[in-house]
């Protein structure tokens, strides 16, 4: 039986902790895409600051994760969502998203995120959640994908 997740909204060091978490678990492809934008880690971090919320994820009351979402009209855009290294491959990402696919269904037509062509597991948690590519960004080698949510049942 999976534990109980539990999600608050990240306050200003549990922010700076998930931007490093990202950085170090993204390391790949955080700054090659950022320089090919043209933005700066700084840049990007006032970004994570200014626009949306972050999120922590709690399991049996200890951190495990974050995520950092946004709401676009009737999208939500999720820029990124990382769960320690101690914690990866225990479910809390797929738990992370069903909740978060909860949250929205009705609300808004579609959850979206970008996935880097190297992040070949993740891209395969979205496919089997529901996620398609809609759009090809070769530039920054990244997939836009979208989960409808008004017309899809939950996932079990």
């Amino acid at each position: 039986m999976e534990a109980t997740l539990t999600f608050e909204l990240a306050k200003d060091e549990q922010i700076d902790e998930f931007l490093e978490l990202m950085r170090q678990e993204a390391a790949d492809y955080v700054h090659p895409t950022l320089e090919k934008l043209g933005w700066s880690w700084e840049e990007f971090t006032q970004r994570a600051r200014g626009v949306g919320w972050v999120y922590c994820i709690y399991r049996a009351g200890k951190k495990v994760g974050a995520y950092w979402i946004e709401e676009r009209e009737r999208v939500v855009h999720l820029h990124g969502i990382v769960v320690a290294p101690a914690y990866q491959g225990q479910g809390i990402g797929t738990q992370a998203l069903k909740h978060l696919m909860a949250q929205y269904r009705g609300r808004v037509e579609a959850i979206e995120l970008g996935v880097h062509e190297s992040n070949r597991r993740a891209k395969a948690l979205y496919e089997r959640l529901g996620f398609r590519t809609v759009r090809v960004l070769p530039e920054v080698g990244f997939y836009i994908m979208q989960c409808p949510l008004e017309a899809t049942p939950a996932p079990d």
